[in-house]
């Protein structure tokens, strides 16, 4: 954990300027206002409930994205070990739950896959273009969204001018994916999700697959949600990448 505060950002470091790393129990809080946990799944709960009251908390695990603890331990295979703390957890997508993050103490950092189809898909839910049934998403994404662990599937003979579905039925974000897409429709939302790791480092990319009534609604909806935020200035035309029929 880094407990040092850098006043600035350069190109180069002398080793002298880098963050002393130390153990959680030895950092001293006292200065610090935010803390980023990058830990893996299942032991940020037992990090965070031991850190100081004041501090804003953002956690770049899955510990805290699923409200259903009981859903947690299904996909995670453990029990949730911090229940009293998902209680106040606040999903930290940004777009769509800016105020509640603005005033959260803890905020659960969304997955790669949840971000990139919710963001297209929630407006449209909530405005009700589309149909609940039946949602397809054909996901793709690059190597390096599969983590730093050495598995095989990893290995460069295996992944090398090809492609591969993985995960299929089992992924852990479409818990996290159904969640959001339940909340916007308030009522039970499920779908067809398969990933593929394609051979390239980075980059993630979906085709969303379901039925609706006027396309052009669909696409100024999501533009009047999104023009108007800087960093997502062109989703409208980049995010929503459709294969689409009417509904009958």
């Amino acid at each position: 954990m880094f407990v040092k505060t850098l006043e600035y950002c350069c190109y180069s470091f002398d080793l002298q300027d880098l963050p002393r790393l130390i153990a959680v129990k030895d950092a001293d809080f006292s200065g610090v206002d935010a803390v980023f946990c990058c830990l893996p799944h299942g032991t940020t709960q037992e990090i965070i409930k031991g850190l100081p009251r004041h501090l804003k908390i953002v956690d770049l695990s899955a510990d805290f994205r699923l409200r259903d603890i009981n859903e947690y331990a299904e996909w995670y295979g453990h029990s949730h070990r911090a229940p009293e703390l998902q209680e106040e957890a606040v999903y930290g997508l940004t777009e769509l739950h800016r105020d509640d993050i603005r005033n959260a103490r803890l905020v659960a950092n969304p997955g790669c896959y949840p971000t990139s189809i919710q963001l297209p898909l929630v407006p449209l839910v909530k405005a009700k273009l589309i149909k609940l049934t039946n949602i397809i998403i054909d996901a793709k994404s690059g190597v390096s969204g599969a983590g730093r662990g050495a598995k095989e599937a990893n290995l460069y003979t295996e992944i090398a001018e090809s492609i591969h579905a993985y995960g299929i039925t089992s992924h852990r974000h479409v818990p996290e994916i159904e969640q959001g897409l339940t909340d916007a429709a308030e009522s039970k939302v499920t779908i067809s999700f398969t990933p593929h790791l394609m051979c390239m480092v980075s980059a993630i990319m979906h085709i969303l697959l379901f039925a609706y009534s006027i396309f052009s609604s669909l696409i100024l909806k999501i533009q009047s949600l999104y023009m108007l935020l800087v960093f997502n200035i062109n989703v409208g035309c980049n995010l929503l990448c459709v294969l689409k029929w009417c509904l009958e």
